[in-house]
């Protein structure tokens, strides 16, 4: 996980190479129009009592804004991000939920945030915890426990904690969903799948199915370069952030908090155990989710006054936030504009920061409670992937709510000498790989997101790309008959399966065998139709394993 300084943690998705390519020229020029309107349009029906206590809130954050200036995430982010004229607005969150996915459970995380929410004048969350992988196991998982404060069950509460207490501050009347998913429920996993679960995937599924978040955070920096069978392991995720994807479901991923590099999966502190050079973290890579950096409020430690531009997060030579370019998925089409820029074919992270002083496990659920805003003035309709969108937006800065990040960088530097050990990215004016796009005015770029999003038909867009994407993984099946004749047999193989996990096999609903994934995610069978006792006729193979279902037809004579 990109865990806070409590503890910290990352994973990926099949890119698709013309992801939105047709309307984003068009929809960048007709955009500031869309976002006048929608600044314009009806608001949702608002509660006048939230509006009271959020005033009230507000007005007791300014006035002791002294003795709160160290808290983070605390009032300096309501500040630094205009959170504040959204809620008396009545823009707060209602009616939204949003989902973390952790790797534990904390039963008490209530009485936790109870505590926070007195210091301001702040209004108890709803939270609900599920478990989409089944109950947790009496001890945590051994692959858990050797990860220490990098990943064990004991630091997933302080990141629970985090992820909790930051959506919340944002959208304080949205409903918060705690998903609860351990490692290896099925089998003893590689380093990499105890720190980033595969089952954390499998929850993306859970939820978006069951319609039961608007927005989904996950904090994890797990870098590509750490799994122990590679791509195979890495694209075998893929099907969770689509799922999200088509669902209309925003995933926000934290990118990192070593810098330029990344830590490895067999560290057990974070930061402890590094990539000798620049790497890039495997989920927030994916192209269908928002890679959230990291930036610093740039504001007064009296009153809370902007400043100036927010700068990089970067403390103690080498914590500061992942941005760089990954080597597994190449470069998204929503990216084409920013190419001259980031000259490369590969995918480029950040795509935007928030405050991370606490990790980039603070920054991504922070953009979360953001969308739960946004969801909100969408009158509670998902927002989409937001990707398409933001780099609508980007070019348009202030006008769209986007505050440019233009100072810091992520090298790895010596503490003591000031030396650059590996050298990063520096952020400068406009998007930069540093920083992406920069930070957020949320009481304009909420407005103008939804515009973008909606007005366009960006996300419908979005979500019809990931179920064409979703069903070509699901119909994946080579045969090699699809007519088998009498007595004869037909070869059955499928890819995309978590290497060495079980696969089941079944013909018409009825389970034949479980079949192991190889190295490369792979599984064959050599299906006869005699032997298996088939009537002559259709029939319809399925290959079920965690993370994907997939299916083909054939006939036998």
């Amino acid at each position: 996980m990109v865990l806070s300084r409590l503890t910290r943690k990352g994973l990926p998705l099949l890119a698709s190479a013309s992801l939105l390519a047709g309307p984003l020229a068009a929809s960048a020029q007709a955009a500031p129009a869309a976002s006048a309107r929608a600044s314009g349009a009806a608001l949702p029906s608002v509660n006048r009592d939230h509006i009271t206590v959020l005033a009230a809130a507000l007005k007791n954050m300014h006035d002791n804004y002294a003795k709160f200036a160290n808290f983070t995430p605390g009032p300096q982010d309501i500040f630094d991000y205009n959170i504040g004229n959204l809620w008396l607005k009545g823009i707060d969150g209602t009616g939204t939920t949003v989902a973390v996915i952790e790797g534990w459970d904390d039963p008490g995380i209530a009485a936790y945030i109870h505590v926070r929410d007195v210091r301001y004048g702040l209004p108890d969350p709803v939270i609900q915890t599920i478990y989409p992988s089944g109950p947790l196991p009496a001890q945590c998982p051994p692959g858990m426990v050797v990860l220490g404060s990098y990943g064990s069950c004991d630091a997933w509460v302080g990141e629970l904690r985090l992820d909790v207490l930051t959506v919340h501050l944002i959208a304080p009347y949205a409903k918060i969903v705690i998903s609860a998913t351990p490692a290896d429920s099925e089998i003893a996993d590689d380093p990499a799948s105890n720190v980033a679960p595969p089952e954390m995937m499998r929850a993306l599924e859970y939820i978006s199915a069951r319609h039961i978040a608007n927005a989904i955070s996950i904090s994890d920096g797990t870098g590509e370069d750490t799994y122990s069978f590679g791509t195979a392991q890495i694209h075998a995720n893929d099907p969770g952030p689509l799922a999200a994807a088509a669902a209309g479901i925003p995933v926000l991923n934290a990118t990192g908090d070593c810098g330029v590099v990344q830590n490895l999966a067999v560290a057990n502190a974070q930061c402890g155990d590094t990539s000798p050079g620049p790497a890039t973290a495997t989920w927030d890579d994916n192209p269908w989710v928002t890679a959230v950096g990291g930036s610093v409020p740039n504001v007064s430690r009296t009153d809370g006054t902007k400043l100036g531009p927010d700068p990089l997060w970067h403390v103690g030579g080498i914590f500061s936030e992942g941005a760089g370019f990954s080597a597994v998925y190449p470069r998204p089409s929503y990216q084409d504009g920013v190419a001259r820029i980031t000259g490369s074919r590969m995918r480029s992270v950040p795509d935007i920061t928030m405050d991370s002083q606490d990790g980039t496990s603070e920054s991504a659920p922070m953009v979360a409670g953001v969308l739960a805003l946004a969801t909100q003035l969408n009158h509670g309709r998902n927002l989409g992937p937001i990707n398409p969108a933001l780099y609508v937006l980007g070019p348009q800065r202030a006008r769209a709510g986007i505050s440019d990040v233009v100072s810091g960088n992520n090298s790895v530097i010596d503490p003591q000498t000031g030396k650059v050990l590996v050298p990063g990215f520096t952020a400068g004016p406009g998007f930069d790989v540093a920083s992406g796009w920069g930070t957020v005015d949320a009481s304009k770029f909420v407005p103008a997101l939804v515009a973008a999003s909606q007005g366009f038909s960006l996300d419908r867009i979005a979500r019809q790309e990931a179920r064409q994407e979703l069903s070509r993984l699901e119909h994946s099946i080579r045969l090699s008959a699809g007519v088998v004749p009498a007595g004869g047999t037909s070869s059955a193989s499928g890819p995309g399966f978590l290497p060495r996990h079980p696969v089941t096999l079944a013909i018409d609903g009825t389970t034949i065998t479980t079949l192991t994934a190889s190295d490369q995610g792979t599984v064959s069978y050599v299906l006869n139709p005699a032997a298996l006792g088939l009537a002559p006729g259709h029939h319809v193979l399925t290959l079920q394993s965690m993370l994907i279902t997939t299916t083909a037809s054939f006939r036998s004579l």
